[in-house]
Order: structure tokens, then C-alpha cells, then sequence
């Protein structure tokens, strides 16, 4: 789950970028989902939202104890389409490998922090 303040762009931006399907949404939550995992966005109530400044581009939000974690089939693949949804790729050198994976952090379209992962 994660918690958002623009529950439309975050759906499309996960949605195109990891390839997921919204499958029920209603006014503050979004379902969406692919053969392996579901991610449900929630939108924040407004007294939270009042409180979080969002920026355009992105400000790294990684106060957050938590990093979701995503695989996909290649990463540079996504580079061009996660700047088109509002997000941001780290440059390739901050990439790692570690467990038969080459990992590299985003920022979605709000400053989350999320790691895209390739298995080797």
C-alpha cells in the first residue's frame, strides 16, 4: 500500500511503468495489479496532504523506513516514461547489484522512494 495525495497520476504512473492493471478504483483508492503482486494507492486525507509539500520535479521523500521494491524487464527501458509520468531514475551509476540483481532507486511522481530491480 502506498499513501498518495494525486490518486490519478500515481495510478498511471504505476500502471505504465510497472505494467500494472487498475482493477477497481473508487474516489481515494486504487487497485492495481499484474499476474505476480497487487499495489493499492490510497489517497491521504487532507489534513495529512496539508502537511506534505510536493514538488515538481520530485523531491526524494526517503524519510520512509520502508522502500518498495519492484522487478521489471529492464530498467533504462523505463527512464523516458518515468520522466514522462512526473518520476525520476537515478543516474545508472548509482545502480547496484546485489543478490543476482541490478537494482536502482526512482522517485515516483511524489518523492517516493522505490528500487527497481532486473535478475541478472
Amino acid at each position: 500500500m502506498i499513501y498518495v495525495q494525486r490518486l490519478e497520476s500515481m495510478r498511471a504512473f504505476y500502471g505504465a511503468c510497472l505494467g500494472l492493471a487498475a482493477v477497481e478504483q473508487d474516489d481515494t483508492t486504487a487497485m492495481l495489479r499484474s499476474d505476480g503482486w497487487t499495489v493499492h494507492l490510497v489517497k491521504v486525507p487532507a489534513a495529512v496532504a496539508a502537511s506534505i509539500e510536493l514538488s515538481d520535479p520530485p523531491r526524494r521523500r526517503a524519510e520512509t523506513p520502508l522502500k518498495p521494491v519492484f522487478e521489471v524487464t529492464e530498467i533504462e527501458a523505463l527512464r523516458g516514461l518515468i520522466a514522462e509520468l512526473g518520476g525520476r531514475l537515478d543516474p545508472p551509476e548509482h545502480g547496484r547489484s546485489f543478490g543476482g540483481a541490478v537494482r536502482l532507486d526512482a522517485l515516483d511522481p511524489e518523492g517516493n522512494v522505490i528500487q527497481l530491480l532486473k535478475a541478472s
